[in-house]
């Protein structure tokens, strides 16, 4: 990765010293103290017990679920999807360390740089649009939707007039290549003629969707010709991914944190109104359906998402697939409810800032929320109806941990079915059984090299990635066909190969170089172990132990060819083994 760059190494080496992994992980992820470590809910895949965990003592993390690890550069590519020379830079940044040559080898500026200049040029466009004349369609919209103009300028909206190419032919004058313009999401080529471009958005009024730091990502764009889509987002780019970000995170993720809860609502007009009433905690999913991605990047900023979809039965339904997604990103959701207004907007506009407050200091945590959903979608008058509902009840009860919250719920489904509490309870336990058989996974496992070996591989590589003595005593006496495991071969290899000498930090220069995501994980682990008080002489047994495990293979593998020779009556083939055997033994 680092060939593939031009930055210094002496500036590489002075940025990951400088940088804390705790303090940089922890802007992505909330962790706690644990020991030594620190610990916390994994960014790269769900989960509800903490598995990922970050050692300030040894600068890496790693997570025992999903097997992500590394240093920090690692962590940075894989949250930022970056390359390793943007995430070099953009920790250099962070710390104030201007990186020279961050680009890759042979070029200026790298491509997602230069995505986003031209998608910072093209919201000035759409924000200069709004102010002329030919934004006053747009502006008379926001007028009858009641956004004021400090909050327009303060997420940043504008429009594009109507029209096939403004924003294309201003890109150009400004020197812009019209790939680069497609690749942004900003232009589109005309299907009958090559090298013809018109623009994506045309006649709407403008959000532009930022990420965390206030780069322009792409741009979500409200119809005001009445023409469908109602809303048109930008496509996937090379810097924006639909299913990982919302929008207004850039503007109010502080709030978000002193609350340490979230207000979700379903559409960018809806956050401004939002906004404006004076709840600042607020974000949008970009009119599409919740994402995990989504779900992940609130949970760097909140413990709590308070749900405030639209009230009507589709509104009800996607809160109900957005809150199984957000409890599956380890966050605690509520749902809000609205009286006689369709939307936070139109809560706002019909009944005032203070009404929307109410409702959403009032939301009921999930699980009311859903039993009195299931309890509405019933017949309770009859038997048939209250026996659906109470399966339905028992099994979302059968998933509540909290022995107390569970007896309340009970009671409160109890009443409205005209039972007790406690059958209600036994429906739960029922489901519960019934949705955990004891059944084994009966799929056939790859037989795996002993743990042993596997431990002694680590205790090696890690004790010569970070001592050179250890590394020429390891090189001298173990061969790289003596390694068992593949991803111990590949590290090996690379140890063998690598100039070490004279780095400060061995250890992470090793990592940077393996490319292998297998063989990343297998030497972070090895890292993250405890450091042995006698060094050499654990040394020593491993490279004895893989030396033994070696010559078994061998014999074993001798021993089955010999078999197969005398099975087939060849004599002088049997005869050669039993020599290759005698040697191997002697």
């Amino acid at each position: 990765m680092e060939a593939d760059c031009l930055i210094p190494a002496q500036t590489i080496e002075e940025i990951r010293k400088k940088s804390d992994i705790v303090k940089v992980i922890s802007e992505y992820v909330p962790l706690r103290k644990r020991g030594r470590s620190h610990l916390g809910l994994c960014p790269f895949h769900s989960e509800k017990t903490p598995s990922f965990t970050v050692s300030e003592e040894k600068q890496l993390f790693h997570c025992f679920g999903c097997g992500a690890g590394g240093n920090i550069f690692d962590f940075i590519m894989q949250i930022d999807n970056l390359g390793f020379a943007e995430a070099v830079r953009e920790l250099g940044e962070k710390l104030g360390i201007e990186v020279e040559g961050a680009g890759p080898a042979g070029s200026g500026k790298s491509l997602r740089d230069q995505l986003y200049d031209l998608l910072q040029l093209a919201e000035r466009y759409y924000q200069k649009s709004l102010q002329g004349p030919e934004g006053q369609t747009a502006s008379d919209y926001m007028k009858q939707r009641g956004i004021s103009e400090e909050v327009a300028a303060r997420f940043g909206l504008g429009c594009v007039p109507d029209g096939w190419d403004n924003l294309y032919r201003y890109l150009l004058s400004r020197g812009a290549d019209p790939k680069l313009m497609e690749q942004a999401g900003l232009v589109l080529e005309r299907e009958n003629e090559k090298g013809s471009y018109f623009d994506r958005f045309r006649s709407r009024l403008q959000f532009p969707i930022m990420d965390t730091r206030g780069r322009v990502l792409g741009f979500s764009g409200r119809s005001l010709d009445g023409k469908e889509p109602k809303y048109l987002n930008s496509p996937d780019t090379p810097v924006f991914h639909k299913g990982e970000a919302v929008f207004g995170l850039n503007v109010t993720k502080e709030a978000i944190k002193a609350a340490k809860t979230a207000v979700l609502v379903e559409g960018n007009v809806d956050l401004i109104s939002t906004f404006q009433a004076g709840i600042h905690n607020v974000v949008a999913p970009l009119g599409t359906a919740l994402t995990i991605g989504q779900c992940k990047l609130l949970a760097r900023f909140a413990d709590t998402v308070v749900l405030a979809y639209d009230a009507d039965p589709a509104g009800e339904s996607a809160a109900e697939k957005s809150a199984e997604l957000i409890i599956s990103a380890g966050l605690i959701v509520r749902v809000a409810q609205f009286s006689g207004a369709k939307d936070p907007d139109e809560l706002v506009q019909k009944q005032g800032p203070e009404a929307l407050k109410k409702a959403l200091t009032e939301s009921l945590p999930y699980l009311e929320f859903k039993i009195k959903r299931t309890l509405g979608r019933h017949n309770l008058k009859e038997i048939e109806g209250r026996g659906r509902a109470l399966k339905e009840i028992g099994q979302l009860l059968s998933r509540e941990t909290d022995q107390f919250a569970q007896k309340e719920y009970a009671k409160l489904a109890a009443a409205a079915l005209k039972t007790t509490d406690e059958q209600v309870l036994a429906e739960a336990r029922k489901l519960k059984f019934y949705n955990n058989p004891a059944a084994r996974d009966l799929r056939r496992t790859v037989e795996k090299p002993p743990s042993r070996i596997i431990a002694a591989e680590k205790h090696l590589l890690a004790l010569a990635a970070q001592n050179s003595e250890a590394r020429e005593k390891l090189k001298a006496e173990l061969p790289l066909d003596r390694f068992i495991t593949i991803e111990a071969r590949q590290i090996a290899a690379l140890l063998y190969g690598a100039d070490l000498s004279g780095e400060e930090a061995p250890e992470h220069k090793l990592l940077s170089l393996i490319e292998d995501e297998g063989a990343k994980r297998f030497l972070t682990t090895a890292l993250l172990g405890e450091s042995p008080a006698n060094p050499e002489e654990i040394l020593g047994d491993c490279i004895e132990s893989l030396k033994g495990e070696h010559l078994k293979e061998r014999v074993n593998a001798i021993k089955s060819e010999l078999r197969q020779a005398e099975a087939s009556g060849d004599t002088a083939k049997a005869s050669e083994l039993i020599s290759a055997l005698k040697a191997e033994i002697s």
